[in-house]
């Protein structure tokens, strides 16, 4: 976690574009799931992550990085019909 000092370094809104993306690339993800009906189980497992990390995505507490987003994009990609 930062403490006050780091917070102080960092540039105000400097992610927020990545966030953006990233939740556009979570709501896609989201839709697939409840189409096929998957369970955030299964979909950490397709994602090879934890059920934790898909839960923090899906809640935007986290931003995933640019490994997960590329095995997003490929799980997208083999599911969007």
């Amino acid at each position: 976690m930062a403490n006050r000092h780091s917070l102080m370094w960092r540039k105000p809104g400097r992610r927020n574009a990545e966030r953006r993306r990233f939740h556009r690339l979570m709501r896609q993800v989201e839709a697939i799931r409840l189409r096929y009906g998957m369970s955030k189980t299964a979909l950490a497992a397709e994602l090879e992550t934890t059920t934790d990390a898909v839960r923090a995505w899906m809640t935007g507490r986290t931003v995933g990085r640019q490994e997960t987003v590329a095995s997003i994009q490929e799980f997208l990609q083999r599911n969007h019909r």
